[in-house]
């Protein structure tokens, strides 16, 4: 019998469908008898119930290591909501199908709080609403706070023109990225916003951020997969950041760590188990600087960066640093991309595929749908780009994540696994590795050998399932075209 962790705190995120699918699994494979048929576990081949972590690996209810790729929807402008942009069932549908397991959902300051004191319970309804709908199709959300150039009085969007205290300085029209250098009033209103002065109303900005943040938290905080909380996109340190260029720890802990402090507070009055993710400084996305930011939300502490470098080598770096930092934060990475071109696309997802870190692509209705408003027909959507990033991967691992390897060429996959848990405890035998094999990868069928383990699943499925063997301490699956399942 399996020992479900956590169970005794939400019984109910188990028992209906998870822990069953798991269970009929387990069954399946572990009959004698001579008519038993393995059980193809696509309802269970996502993670079980909520998510915690061990170091930088993200942990489901069962244990099992997880896995996530998937995308972003931020609606950044009006019509905000993401159900009157356009975002709904067929758009959430469809990318289950590719075999996406996680999405970030923007929520934005300016919309929830458009005037001091009020809250637009109508637009966090909308956000949590489909929040849940990506929860149906099996697919964890990350919330994100998100904000580019500060807000819209700066050229930019995010914060509301209330909240956007410039202290009078020159606020040119420069577009995205420039205005970052060059628009003072935007410095300004990050030093304002990171110093904590009081709002037009006497309340202190961030004591307002908070309020925004707890009301979307309280929104969906009993939904298991909700993944966390992403606490500010790309945060900018302000007119100092030149001293960041290289690295300012000095900094990230005088501004950023006092932020993160006040919105787990925020968080955890209402959400005491979700994730809160930090960001560094949005100069650590280009691969030259490191960070110090650590435990923000402990124990379910995430550390989310994006890879945007401007050239191969610093996306390495840019991922090489996060995971060299071992700050004990689950990593994310919640951003890269930005692109329609399938090159870049393959050789990023190499990147972080060979390093087993967690993605999200930028973004969904950008590069992957041609007009959200209208459902994802192959004539509506970025074939080639949903078809490069529904890669193959391993989206509950029963024990150690120890390389990934997979070629979009000949579309061959090596995964190994040991049979150890990140925290040093044997994975017990029987519970079952899945890989999801995409449509997009594997359509015409696929074959599969296992040393350190048998195949428990149906031939021809979408996922694959492993039972390790009892006495094997490393597993290793290989996966290869085979178009005896065609038709």
């Amino acid at each position: 019998m399996i020992a479900l962790r956590r169970a005794t705190l939400r019984p109910y995120r188990l028992a209906p469908v998870a822990a069953a699918t798991i269970l009929a699994v387990i069954t399946a494979a572990c009959s004698d008898a001579p008519d038993a048929t393995p059980v193809d576990p696509v309802a269970a081949a996502g993670p079980v119930g909520t998510l915690s972590h061990q170091g930088r690996w993200f942990t489901d209810e069962t244990g099992r290591v997880v896995l996530l790729h998937g995308t972003n929807f931020v609606q950044k402008f009006p019509p905000i909501a993401p159900d009157a942009a356009g975002f709904g069932e067929d758009d959430v549908a469809y990318l289950a199908e590719q075999g996406f397991n996680a999405l970030r959902l923007g929520a934005v300051f300016g919309a929830i709080i458009p005037e001091p004191g009020r809250i637009d319970q109508a637009y966090v309804d909308s956000v949590a609403e489909t929040a849940r709908l990506l929860a149906r199709h099996g697919i964890y959300v990350q919330l994100d706070f998100h904000q580019d150039g500060y807000g819209p009085y700066t050229y930019g969007n995010g914060f509301p023109e209330w909240a956007t205290l410039t202290d009078g300085l020159p606020n040119p029209p420069d577009p995205f990225p420039t205005y970052y250098i060059t628009n003072h009033a935007m410095q300004r209103a990050f030093d304002n916003f990171w110093d904590n002065v009081p709002g037009p109303d006497g309340v202190p900005l961030q004591e307002h951020y908070a309020a925004a943040v707890r009301a979307v938290a309280t929104a969906v905080a009993d939904e298991p997969r909700v993944l966390g909380y992403d606490l500010m996109n790309e945060p900018w340190p302000g007119s100092v950041y030149e001293a960041c260029l290289t690295g300012c720890p000095d900094i990230e802990q005088a501004r950023l760590v006092p932020f993160g402090e006040r919105m787990t507070a925020a968080i955890r009055a209402v959400d005491p188990e979700h994730f809160v993710f930090s960001e560094p400084w949005v100069l650590f996305n280009f691969g030259q600087t490191k960070t110090s930011l650590s435990g923000i939300g402990a124990p379910a502490s995430g550390l989310s960066f994006h890879v945007y470098g401007t050239a191969p080598r610093f996306d390495e770096a840019t991922v090489d640093n996060a995971i060299a930092s071992d700050t004990g934060d689950a990593l994310l990475i919640t951003e890269f991309g930005a692109t329609r071109d399938v090159a870049t696309i393959a050789r990023l997802t190499g990147v972080f595929d060979d390093r087993l870190v967690p993605w999200l692509f930028w973004t969904w209705d950008e590069d992957m749908i041609r007009d959200v408003k209208l459902p994802p027909t192959p004539d509506n959507v970025h074939g080639e780009v949903v078809a490069a990033l529904a890669r193959p991967y391993a989206s509950a691992t029963n024990g150690t994540p120890a390389s990934f390897a997979y070629d979009p060429a000949t579309r061959v996959l090596d995964y190994a696994w040991t049979t150890t848990r990140p925290d040093g405890s044997p994975a017990p035998v029987d519970l079952p590795t899945t890989i999801v094999l995409p449509e997009a990868a594997y359509g015409t069928g696929w074959a599969a050998t296992v040393g350190g383990g048998r195949v428990v699943s149906a031939p021809c499925g979408r996922v694959l399932a492993v039972l390790q063997d009892a006495s094997a301490t490393h597993v290793e699956v290989r996966v290869t075209p085979d178009a005896s399942c065609a038709g």
